[in-house]
């Protein structure tokens, strides 16, 4: 009996992975694999998409409290998506936050899945540059000010999923957007000192 489990379990492993094809894989140690890299040198500028030293890459915010979103060089051919990254984010003195992506339109229309500095999760709705928060919850073993785990998002027809590496785990529902580009993204106040480091980026199409 526990061996037919052990491989019924196994089968539907197997059906669900193969259900899922990888679009794009980047750990950032090459720096022409195709996402913006420029550094602000001005006092102008407002904020830096780049790759680091360390083969990583780090996003500060565009504007305050504006969504610094970054789409992926190769994108699915559709909305049903999943999508990991390893997230560390410095929140600075405001309330910075970073995450994950899917569905964007335009920087006014997408689902944002983030984590914030003061340890807490959230699925949101972004339409017309009007926040609507889905789904809220706290993380574990998150340090004030700071954040270091690994973000796992599904989007698939009208269900929402954010994971992170301790466990916690948020879901939604929602059929405002039905397709559109993956992501990166930071939010903070740019004098606070909000940013964002990216890291094992994993996007993958989704199957029925």
């Amino acid at each position: 009996m526990t061996r037919t489990l052990f491989l019924s379990a196994l089968v539907l492993f197997a059906g669900h992975a193969a259900s899922a094809a990888t679009v794009m894989r980047d750990d950032f140690s090459n720096t022409t694999s195709g996402w913006p890299d420029q550094a602000a040198t001005r006092d102008t500028d407002l904020g830096f998409a780049v790759y680091t030293d360390s083969g990583q890459y780090q996003l500060t915010p565009v504007q305050d409290q504006v969504f610094g979103f970054i789409p992926a060089p190769q994108q699915a051919g559709s909305g049903d998506v999943t999508i990991e990254s390893d997230l560390f984010l410095y929140a600075g003195i405001g309330a910075g936050a970073a995450g994950l992506g899917c569905r964007h339109q335009d920087h006014r229309n997408f689902y944002a899945f983030m984590a914030r500095g003061d340890a807490v999760l959230m699925i949101l709705k972004v339409k017309d540059g009007e926040v609507t928060a889905l789904a809220q919850g706290k993380v574990d073993s998150v340090l004030p000010g700071s954040v270091d785990t690994r973000l796992s998002v599904e989007c698939k027809g009208d269900s929402l999923r954010l994971g992170a590496r301790d466990g916690s785990s948020l879901s939604a529902r929602d059929s405002e957007f039905s397709a559109g580009k993956s992501g990166v993204f930071v939010i903070g106040e740019k004098l606070a000192g909000t940013s964002a480091v990216f890291d094992n980026f994993v996007l993958s199409q989704t199957g029925d």
